[in-house]
Parts: C-alpha cells; structure tokens; sequence
C-alpha cells in the first residue's frame, strides 16, 4: 500500500506544472531570442557614429543639402524654443541654418544603443557660428546636447528620424 502511495503522490508531482521563470525583461525564461530584435552590430554602430562625423562636417561646410541627407524623408525636428518641424520642413530648415549661419560644428557622441533596425545616439555639441551678414561678429560659442533616433534604410545606411537638441545655458530673449 506504501507503495502505491509513493506511486500517486510522484504522479501528481510529476504532473504539476512547473513554475515559469522570468528572464529581466519579463519574458518567461528561454525565450529571449524568440523574436526578440538582434543588437546592433560593431557596423551598424560605427555607421550611426560616421552619421554624426558626417553632421558636423556638412554643417560646418554650410551645406544644407548634405545636412538634409542625413535624415529621412518623414524626419521630426524637435529645436530648442521653436516648434516641431516634420517631413519636407526639415530641409527648409537646414537650408536656412546654412543659409544664415556659418561656421565650426563639432558633434561627440558620448552613446550609441539600439535593436534590430532602431537606434539611438546622444551627445555634446559645440558650435561657434557667424551670422552671414557682412561684418558680422561670431556668436558666442553654443554648447549642448542632443539626441537622435536612427533608422536602418532598406540600403543598409543609417538615417535620422528624430533630432532633439538643447543648449547647456539659458536661451537669451
């Protein structure tokens, strides 16, 4: 009779679920690659860092049009003290920048993080324009930060689809 006691009670264990475990990012335990998206490559993070090297350089050229480039078609501009620009916009802008402005752009990217085709990359700006005004003096030196989510294109580039920047000090009125 013990045994047969035994016998039920590791039956009944044996068919008791177990108990799932969750993995830190609350998927049950084993199944983090099931569709999750891969991280991005060496590649894929030295692209989005050359998108930035290329930024500051067209930037510092005053070119608007390789500036505009390095976004998509549907980009969102989001400046400091100004409204969001989307789309089309965001070409106009940057040719106005250009347009008004010149001078050095540098861009250090401090982070590059993303998954599968999205990514982000933050930094520190430094930027000493001169308005493009006969006998204009440079502005003071701006220095900031920003923010900018990428996407991977179907021909494997990087393209910028939200740019947020803001300087360290107060905007003067």
């Amino acid at each position: 009779m013990r045994n047969v006691m035994l016998l039920a009670v590791l039956t009944l264990a044996a068919c008791q679920a177990t108990p799932k475990t969750e993995s830190a990012g609350g998927r049950p335990a084993g199944e983090e690659s099931a569709g999750a998206p891969t991280p991005l490559s060496a590649d894929d993070e030295a692209a989005i860092r050359a998108v930035d090297v290329e930024w500051a350089r067209t930037a510092s050229a005053g070119n608007g049009k390789a500036l505009t480039a390095l976004y998509s078609s549907d980009a969102t501009l989001l400046p400091p003290s100004d409204a969001i620009v989307k789309g089309e916009a965001v070409g106009k802008y940057n040719e106005a920048m250009t347009g008004d402005f010149s001078g050095p752009t540098e861009l250090t990217t401090t982070a590059v993080e993303g998954r599968g085709d999205l990514a982000y990359a933050v930094g520190i700006y430094r930027a000493t324009l001169t308005p493009k005004k006969t006998g204009a003096k440079p502005l003071p030196t701006e220095v900031g930060k920003y923010l900018e989510v990428l996407k991977k294109q179907s021909d494997g580039s990087w393209k910028i689809v939200y740019d947020m920047w803001s300087p360290d000090a107060p905007l003067k009125q």
